[in-house]
């Protein structure tokens, strides 16, 4: 292991041999203090694809000192291009100012289209890094640099996929599995959910009656296979004209489902606002906006219920923040969506941790069967039952498992030593 002068090994915690996730990696106050006063420079930011349920992009941010973070982005869409720009603007600066550092990226790349897409994807992946990174220095553990936790443990949502048999059993076999598994929340995917033949014109955004009676059915088969005390989520995916996302919502009034996501597509707040406003069914919506910024008219118009943004994509743990205490004022429920690996599964739940309106935090990798692995330093699974219990060690609190990892990296693609 290497040594950094003074400093104690280096606290890049990618080969370390794996311990609980409430262990942590702190040192004593004396070395706390010194590292905290040191003159620490960023040297550079690498990444890694991984190909799994997702094609997912690690980034790790490096030091002068010896301590790296380790951040997530999502599809990667020119984010390693993008990488490099960064590491221009940032090697050299003081990694501990995170927020400073989130902003000059930011403005930096307003040129280039910050406001979304690959910029935020990118950008969002470094400021992860950089959060984890903080709480190695410091010794603490991301939801402490928060603030503090209202939970120790986080709610997490199941996704089922879609079967191959579109039936309405085959949906709600999928919505048992996911309960016998521990999950008291579900989410089913019901675009496109109908028999081909059902679909009248593939390019236009209306549904016909079949499709909507299938959805339907499909809905109320995944409501009645379940218990009481777990709750159903529905996913439109953006894909419906207003008065047929409506008529959707409408059907689905008699079972008292937690929400009905993303029923109209996002560049359009109004259409959105209109089917809130005309349906009982609360409305959840988010994960295709930037930003709090971009956030905030959905949020002060109340145009859903319940908002979603995707933490590691469309701005980082700050933005997050953000939302979530912007979402509290308006007495909104924050629920975040999430694709990642443990990285930026477990970075998204310090921050659903610190917020007092959080509902359920998404997780998409139950298809990959070696998802917890990834986290060496878990003894057991990262989300237990459908819960992440906080860890205690320092920043994010996940140390990658590279054996693993290398043996998934995207085609051409070589790790980061």
């Amino acid at each position: 292991m290497r040594h950094c002068g003074l400093y104690a090994p280096c606290v890049c915690l990618c080969h370390r041999p794996a311990r609980g996730p409430g262990s942590g990696d702190r040192l004593p106050p004396d070395q706390f203090q010194r590292r905290r006063a040191a003159d620490m420079k960023i040297t550079s930011i690498k990444s890694v694809m991984i190909q799994g349920s997702w094609t997912w992009t690690l980034i790790k941010v490096e030091t002068d000192e010896g301590i790296c973070g380790i951040g997530e982005s999502q599809l990667p869409l020119g984010v390693p291009d993008i990488l490099q720009r960064i590491e221009k603007m940032i090697v050299g600066e003081d990694p501990r100012n995170v927020i400073q550092l989130a902003q000059k990226i930011y403005r930096g790349l307003s040129g280039a289209g910050s406001t979304g897409g690959s910029i935020l994807l990118a950008m969002s992946g470094v400021e992860l890094a950089l959060w984890d990174l903080q709480g190695k220095i410091t010794g603490l553990p991301l939801w402490q640099l928060l603030g503090g936790k209202y939970r120790d443990r986080v709610r997490i949502y199941a996704d089922t996929g879609r079967p191959g048999d579109r039936s309405p059993e085959a949906y709600a076999d999928g919505v048992r599995e996911r309960v016998e598994a521990g999950y008291t929340v579900v989410k089913v995917d019901i675009d496109h959910c109908a028999p081909a033949e059902y679909i009248k014109d593939g390019h236009n955004r209306a549904l016909s009656r079949q499709e909507v009676d299938h959805m339907s059915a499909v809905s109320h088969a995944a409501f009645d296979a379940l218990p009481d005390d777990v709750d159903l989520c529905l996913d439109l995916h953006w894909c419906y004209q207003t008065s047929d996302a409506l008529r959707v919502a409408r059907r689905l009034e008699d079972i008292d489902i937690l929400w009905l996501e993303d029923p109209t597509p996002p560049e359009n707040l109004d259409a959105l606002k209109y089917v809130t406003d005309h349906t009982s069914v609360p409305i959840a919506c988010g994960e295709n906006h930037w930003m709090a910024h971009g956030l905030r008219p959905m949020i002060e118009q109340r145009a859903a219920d319940i908002i979603t943004p995707d933490i590691p994509r469309f701005g980082g743990i700050q933005e997050g923040k953000k939302v979530a205490e912007l979402c509290e004022m308006h007495y909104l429920s924050f629920a975040p969506h999430n694709i990642c690996t443990p990285v930026g599964t477990v970075a998204s739940a310090h921050v659903c941790a610190n917020a007092p309106n959080f509902l359920a935090l998404e997780h998409h990798g139950l298809d990959c069967p070696w998802w917890d692995d990834i986290a060496a330093n878990w003894s057991g699974p990262v989300v237990d039952r459908g819960y992440i219990s906080l860890p205690d060690a320092p920043g994010i609190g996940v140390e990658l498992n590279e054996e693993l990892l290398r043996a998934h990296l995207v085609e051409g693609e070589e790790w980061w030593d």
